[in-house]
């Protein structure tokens, strides 16, 4: 039997909203509220909606090279708000926006050279990876702006945009101090991930500021999906830490229900953080406190700084604030107030 579609008209009748306004949160319009839009994309994430691919022809067009087989063409995936949030910003220009996915062979052999070669291309942005120096020095002879989202690439056409990655660790730390926590965890994706290795170095930093020590043995890397979470986390646990700092929602999810699993009560016996505030961190249970990544407007700003690069504007960083979501998955110790020259 084969199985149905999720559409949009099924996650209106789901949570009783016009299909239009769902429309309007899937597509990253702005005239509806961020309450609204978490309701949406949640709902659609549960529902295991996936979008249906844009195949308007533009004249110029933007290129997004996503790594592998990940399209983010599904609500709880990271880069799905930062792909509409793009598009929406283009498309007021009349510029289309290609995704293109690309492995490594195709990075080093220089297989994708026709997609910003052929003289339409507006510049390019890179979801979620490094590119290879091959391809760097062809997009210079070419003069093609290029945006990097939370990587670091040193040449004048390439700038860098993300939130504040240690502006949000160092408020997480600090919130669990203010709840009565002092031995505190991290559990980081890919050890050599640039994301990873910032908010990590965030955290260490934090423990510092606020005289806490770090246990060596409540820091463990993983992989920013599923995937090894069991072992890590709970070799963590283990440590006798009351909370731990995960560098991303999806591994806070996965922590919370492996701590679970081994009979650990989340937050009673230890809290867990996430970051992103991806839908899956809404529904979790617990759910998560998080760190609130707006994607809609970082991709609006690839887009807004990729223009100013072919205006001539030289651009090296842009970074967003994050915003703490504070739910249920942290437990209140005692209640400390941080000093005010601090805070």
């Amino acid at each position: 039997m084969a199985v149905k579609n999720v559409t949009i008209q099924d996650i209106a009748d789901r949570l009783g909203m016009a299909k239009s306004t769902v429309s309007k949160a899937l597509s990253g319009a702005t005239d509806i509220s961020e309450k609204t839009r978490e309701r949406v994309l949640g709902c659609a994430s549960e529902m295991g909606y996936q979008v249906k691919t844009n195949r308007t022809s533009y004249t110029k067009s933007i290129v997004v090279f996503i790594y592998g087989s990940i399209h983010y063409d599904k609500v709880d995936q990271f880069g799905y708000e930062i792909i509409l949030g793009l598009q929406a910003a283009a498309a007021e220009y009349g510029i289309g926006v290609n995704i293109t996915a690309i492995s490594d062979t195709e990075l080093k052999s220089g297989t994708y050279y026709p997609i910003v070669s052929g003289g339409n291309c507006e510049g390019a942005v890179f979801l979620g990876f490094k590119p290879h120096p091959v391809f760097i020095e062809h997009v210079r002879s070419l003069n093609i702006p290029l945006v990097i989202l939370d990587n670091n690439v040193d040449y004048p056409l390439a700038a860098r945009v993300g939130c504040d990655n240690a502006g949000g660790i160092r408020q997480l730390v600090r919130y669990l101090w203010t709840r009565g926590h002092d031995r505190i965890g991290f559990l980081g994706g890919e050890e050599d991930s640039v994301v990873t290795q910032e908010r990590y170095q965030a955290y260490s930093g934090a423990l510092r500021e606020l005289g806490l020590e770090e246990d060596n043995g409540a820091v463990r890397y993983g992989h920013f999906s599923a995937k090894g979470t069991r072992k890590r986390i709970l070799e963590i646990a283990q440590t006798g830490v009351t909370a731990v700092v995960c560098v991303s929602d999806l591994l806070a999810c996965t922590a919370v229900q492996e701590l679970a699993k081994a009979g650990y009560i989340v937050p009673g016996d230890i809290s867990v953080t996430g970051y992103d505030n991806l839908p899956p961190s809404e529904y979790s249970q617990p759910r998560i406190t998080t760190m609130y990544q707006n994607r809609i407007h970082i991709g609006k700003t690839a887009f807004l700084m990729i223009q100013q690069m072919n205006s001539g504007i030289s651009i090296e960083a842009v970074r967003l604030r994050p915003e703490l979501i504070e739910r249920e998955s942290v437990k209140l110790i005692t209640m400390r107030t941080l000093p005010e020259e601090d805070q």
